[in-house]
């Protein structure tokens, strides 16, 4: 029974919260769809599902309706990847602070946001039209052209059936790539099957330029040849066989050359690049090594630093007698410092290196002491009775240390307290500084005892002596 009752009061309660005094509550949502493009903020579109408030039927347009947007059961905002075409699902709720029906129906709404995937992929064609010599063998279009897609490699078809390499002709050969969304590009290679014996031409480099580092090799044939790909329907690769029109590679500019490859029957096939010759490459310096340790004493002078550069050049130059030599920091005295080497070429491209040398002292610090003697309980400064001398460093004593461990100025007897020192070197010395405790009370020993007494026997055997004349003096008559 009183399950019943409890049961019922619950129910009341809940018919109560959305149907009082006969008014019925609902929310109705729209746009719980939402398309969000590749990568785009989900920020700029979480905003589109809206929800309206019904009462009783009837759409309450100045309800003051507020969103929590952070998702629930399984289905969080978090976890929506604009990143990765998808559908994604958040569970929204709103309440209203107006009317105040609470949770009423619908007030909880799953909202999918579906992230899609525009973009197709892109073909980039190197050369829309090959000319390929008659009877050639089957080719390999994927070298002419180059595909990218924003959602990685994509699916590439190359049909290249209508080609027929054995009639003269102009053909296509249709290109399809298509991305994991089903984005699809197509593109089209013009293929020309000609009666040309010589060599087909292929530019390797980009907008019909050769950059050619000045000075940079002596052989500019094998150089040039990786910017070619010459093919003979007979011959097969004939790329070696390049020659090339004169001009100055050791001058700055630009110049159109002509680059020529032939068959084995001298067929002639030309094509005119232009060459870009640039100093853009600064000089190198290579040094046997990058650190130094030297006596502090020793005189710096060019000679000497020069010895240390294993190689400098610029290009294909030696340029070892070039190189600049700057020591000026260098001071004799204790401490590390920098030589500089420095190479600059004709177009003002400028490289330094460094070299670090550690002006060091291969002498140990010597301490002097003057032996020190206290009384019981007195202190003193050790230091002032330690002298510290080295030339290589003025500073030295500051590393002074004097050890006291053992040391007790209560306690009367002799210590020797180690001391120790190192230089900016790193060389240490030590000795011993003699301390003497003397103690503060009198000492009395038998020998002083017998001195004492002696003494006092003395005195007063010589004040009995001086009374007993003077009393014979007084008794003697007087005869004037």
């Amino acid at each position: 029974m009183k399950k019943w009752l409890g049961f019922s009061l619950c129910l009341g309660l809940f018919l109560l919260k959305y149907n009082v005094l006969g008014v019925s509550w609902h929310y109705e949502w729209e746009n719980t769809y939402v398309e969000v493009p590749l990568y785009a903020s989900l920020n700029a579109y979480d905003d589109i599902p809206q929800a309206k408030l019904y009462r009783d039927g009837v759409y309450l347009n100045d309800a003051n309706i507020s969103y929590n947007r952070i998702g629930d059961w399984l289905y969080y905002y978090k976890d929506v990847d604009t990143t990765k075409p998808g559908d994604y699902k958040v569970w929204y709720k709103v309440s209203e602070s107006k009317y105040v029906p609470g949770d009423c129906p619908n007030y909880k709404q799953l909202i999918t946001f579906h992230v899609y995937d525009d973009i197709a992929p892109k073909i980039t064609i190197l050369q829309p039209e090959i000319n390929l010599p008659l009877g050639s063998k089957k080719v390999d279009f994927n070298e002419f052209f180059k595909v990218s897609d924003n959602l990685g490699l994509p699916q590439v078809n190359v049909n290249s059936d209508d080609v027929d390499y054995n009639q003269i002709g102009t053909y296509y050969v249709y290109i399809e790539a298509l991305d994991a969304a089903l984005n699809s590009t197509k593109a089209k290679l013009t293929i020309n099957i000609i009666d040309n014996a010589g060599p087909v031409i292929t530019f390797l480099g980009k907008d019909d330029l050769i950059i050619l580092e000045k000075n940079s090799t002596t052989n500019l044939k094998e150089y040039f040849m990786d910017y070619f790909k010459a093919i003979d329907s007979i011959d097969g690769n004939v790329t070696g066989s390049l020659e090339y029109s004169y001009f100055a590679p050791d001058k700055l500019g630009e110049t159109s050359v002509n680059f020529s490859f032939y068959d084995q029957y001298h067929n002639e096939s030309s094509m005119r690049v232009m060459v870009r010759v640039v100093d853009e490459i600064k000089p190198v310096i290579l040094l046997t090594t990058d650190n130094l340790k030297l006596d502090y004493k020793t005189v710096p002078n060019e000679a000497y630093y020069r010895q240390f550069i294993k190689e400098a050049y610029d290009g294909i130059f030696d340029k070892v007698a070039e190189v600049e030599i700057d020591f000026s920091e260098i001071e004799q005295a204790v401490g590390n410092y920098n030589v500089y080497y420095k190479l600059v070429d004709d177009n003002g491209n400028e490289t330094i290196k460094n070299l670090v040398v550690n002006y060091l002292t291969d002498k140990a610090p010597e301490i002097k002491t003057t032996d020190v003697k206290l009384k019981e309980g007195e202190t003193v400064d050790f230091t002032n009775y330690v002298e510290v001398i080295d030339d290589s460093d003025p500073n030295v004593k500051t590393n002074l240390k004097i050890d006291t461990t053992d040391f007790n100025n209560k306690l009367p007897g002799i210590y020797y307290l180690n001391v120790t020192v190192f230089n900016s070197s790193g060389l240490f010395a030590n000795t011993y500084l003699k301390v003497e405790v003397v103690s503060s009370k009198m000492v009395i020993n038998p020998l002083n005892i017998i001195l004492i007494i002696a003494l006092i026997g003395l005195i007063v055997g010589f004040a009995i002596y001086m009374l007993v004349k003077y009393k014979k003096r007084k008794k003697l008559p007087n005869f004037e």
